[in-house]
């Protein structure tokens, strides 16, 4: 979707959305053209061809012709995503172990009756818990009694690393409150009262406990993020209706852990990565960040455990024009050991435009913490009740990526973790251009941006694993 708004409001609402999309219209079912001058798939086309720098899924497509698939599941951890939506219901994954409805865990891995998945903010009652506080709120709260007024001095080392957020958390809360008066912000955001947990079944000092949450999905009307995000992916591409996804053959594993307001949970975050991954998924996308993570040490095992099994996750590198090499967005690839997870991939986000207004004025970036780039801007995809509609952000390019990667694996099954991750960096398209950097007009060469210098392409990855598969033959 088009960013429509000034900076000033939007660094405003990153303290509530850090990295979810930009929202704007909703575009009605079968009227699926907004009246801009590039076309709803641009994402999809290719440089030479179209004069738009999507990422040649057409021309990959070509080059798979006539070859068989196998489907690849796709968690997506999100905010919900309507199982029932006419794009959707045909490749939403289905757990065929379980007996649904019985009130049994009939495949033993601790959640009853998770047919489509599992919602870690879902109440018994099977209505979803919609916000959150903001994670310098529920810092604050958390640990004010442990150390508003300890001597650090004392402290080990553990503890001091958590004395040393929790004074910027409160420092950043005591900020954001100042003067303001926005009723559902101050309702819930930056509420110190505000308890979700009790209705999930949630113990927030628990960090062991798993099995909370609900396997029901009912979306209030703000939970679109995970619908759209699933779309771009997977929405079927051969039904004739809606739109057409990255994947044709690809089975979407709908994790809710994230919120409308608020920040996500290091808890949620963790127990969703660990499920997706007990339950099949080869690939996890994460379209969210945030600038705190007082339990990074839970998050940062389910990664650990992700990367053992050979599974890849993609995350969305935020929102807000920074540099994440010198401003963290978690979750991140770096561990608390100084070691870097093989397994992670992080995205920022380009625009339909070949020249210095190619990388969004909004998308984080980052020499050493960005892997690649992929286009965010405007992209139609499913929405909530049988709809579309745009968003942008580095939450839409994230699951482009993540939906090369399914379309590698489906076509190429015997390549491993690594050598996907391999290919989507050393295939991506390297634009010599200078762009205007993000959250300013200085000029700098694209390829300072990220690691690779480079945008996702699925015509020069799909060309890769073919001669992968050829020199193993």
């Amino acid at each position: 979707m088009k960013p429509l708004i000034s900076y000033g409001l939007y660094l405003a609402l990153i303290l509530v959305t850090e990295g979810k999309a930009i929202q704007a219209q909703t575009i009605q079912r079968g009227n699926s053209r907004s009246s801009r001058h590039y076309p709803n798939d641009w994402y999809m086309r290719d440089l030479a061809d179209d004069s738009i720098p999507g990422i040649s899924l057409y021309k990959a497509y070509q080059l798979l012709a006539g070859r068989k698939s196998q489907p690849v599941i796709v968690a997506v951890i999100d905010n919900g995503v309507d199982i029932t939506h006419e794009d959707l219901k045909q490749v939403i994954w289905t757990n065929t172990v379980e007996i649904p409805g019985n009130g049994k865990d009939d495949d033993h891995n601790g959640y009853i009756d998770d047919i489509h998945g599992w919602n870690f903010r879902g109440a018994k009652d099977g209505s979803t818990v919609e916000h959150e506080q903001a994670e310098i709120t529920h810092i604050y709260s958390l640990w004010k009694t442990k150390y508003d007024q300890v001597d650090s001095s004392l402290l080990r080392a553990d503890q001091k690393r958590e004395w040393r957020i929790y004074q910027k958390a409160k420092a950043a809360y005591l900020e954001a409150i100042k003067g303001r008066t926005d009723t559902a912000n101050l309702a819930y955001t930056y509420n110190l009262q505000y308890n979700s947990s009790l209705r999930i079944g949630d113990d927030p000092g628990n960090l062991t406990q798993k099995h909370y949450g609900s396997p029901l999905f009912n979306l209030t009307p703000n939970l679109t993020h995970g619908t759209h995000v699933a779309g771009i992916i997977a929405a079927q591409r051969n039904n004739q209706i809606g739109i057409r996804g990255i994947t044709d053959n690809v089975l979407i594993m709908p994790i809710l852990a994230t919120t409308g307001r608020g920040d996500e949970r290091d808890k949620d975050v963790a127990n969703a990565i660990r499920y997706a991954v007990r339950n099949g998924a080869k690939v996890i996308n994460l379209s969210f960040s945030k600038p705190f993570s007082p339990f990074k040490q839970v998050v940062d095992v389910a990664i650990q455990y992700a990367e053992t099994h050979g599974v890849l996750i993609f995350h969305a590198a935020g929102n807000d024009g920074s540099n994440n090499d010198t401003a963290n967005h978690y979750p991140i690839a770096q561990y608390n050991n100084g070691q870097k997870a093989s397994n992670f991939i992080t995205v920022g986000w380009t625009k339909p435009f070949y020249d210095e207004r190619l990388v969004a004025y909004y998308s984080n970036y980052g020499a050493h913490t960005v892997d690649l780039f992929a286009p965010g801007s405007d992209i139609v995809s499913t929405l909530p009740g049988n709809q579309y509609g745009e968003k942008s952000g580095t939450s839409m390019a994230t699951p482009v990526v993540s939906g090369v990667a399914a379309l590698l694996w489906s076509y190429f099954p015997s390549l491993t973790s690594a050598q996907i991750k391999d290919i989507l960096l050393t295939s991506t398209s390297k634009p010599n251009l200078e762009v205007n950097q993000p959250g300013s007009k200085q000029k700098v060469p694209f390829s300072t941006l990220s690691i690779t210098g480079g945008i996702v392409n699925a015509y020069s990855a799909v060309k890769m694993a073919l001669a992968l598969e050829k020199a193993a033959k």
